[in-house]
């Protein structure tokens, strides 16, 4: 399962949680300014219930971070690969001369070129995190505004609670607020920051290709 997948599964629990307690707040409120009221207000409706997975699969802000997550991942893909072909190279390329070098002298740049590798795994594992923290931030950003846009149509419509559709086994659909949420949320938060620059090329160039060393094989790119 990718980043982003884990990611929105756990989003899910986070805003439920979010919008019940803020709900929950607001129930304790009235309680404690006024007697005990029917399961069923006149003025409105207990209870909303929102698809949280569908708003964060359908907004216009989620879409823009996930448009975002796979152009830097492409991107990185590219990079990361063309840093990969370029040690293979030089695997060959030291491979050729083997019998024209003597032991230290290979043995010198074979330990270079296993430098050289390590150097690209960290930058990959580096790129990993970056993408990772970066696109964690934006939806946190789309969470966020959820939860205040949910929290406004709750009052609105004069709702104690609103509930995550993914816990529900049966309702009325006239508790579903999820359209009316997501327009909302839409019009509140269009797109989201994703300020993430691919970093540098990491192979030096002081170091000669026939100078370079077999490599073991390098992770893929996030």
């Amino acid at each position: 399962m990718s980043p982003s997948r884990l990611f929105v599964c756990a989003c899910l629990a986070v805003v439920a949680f979010a919008i019940v307690a803020k709900a929950g707040t607001a129930c304790a409120a009235q309680t404690s300014a006024s007697p005990a009221s029917p399961s069923v207000s006149s003025a409105g409706t207990l209870a909303l219930v929102v698809d949280v997975q569908r708003v964060l699969r359908e907004s216009l802000a989620a879409k823009d971070a996930q448009k975002h997550l796979d152009t830097q991942r492409a991107k990185f893909q590219a990079e990361t690969e063309g840093e990969e072909n370029e040690l293979r190279r030089a695997e060959q390329d030291l491979a050729k001369s083997r019998d024209q070098l003597d032991a230290k002298t290979y043995g010198t740049r074979e330990k270079q070129l296993r430098q050289r590798f390590l150097t690209v795994e960290r930058h990959v594992e580096a790129r990993r995190k970056a993408l990772d923290a970066t696109f964690t931030a934006s939806m946190n950003s789309v969470r966020n505004a959820l939860v205040d846009v949910v929290e406004d149509v709750a009052k609105f419509r004069g709702a104690r609670v609103v509930i995550a559709k993914q816990q529900i086994l049966w309702m009325d659909q006239g508790l579903d607020a999820t359209d009316e949420v997501l327009a909302k949320l839409n019009a509140k938060l269009a797109s989201v920051p994703m300020n993430l620059d691919a970093p540098a090329n990491v192979l030096p160039d002081t170091l000669p290709l026939q100078n370079r060393a077999p490599p073991p094989s390098l992770p893929k790119a996030p």
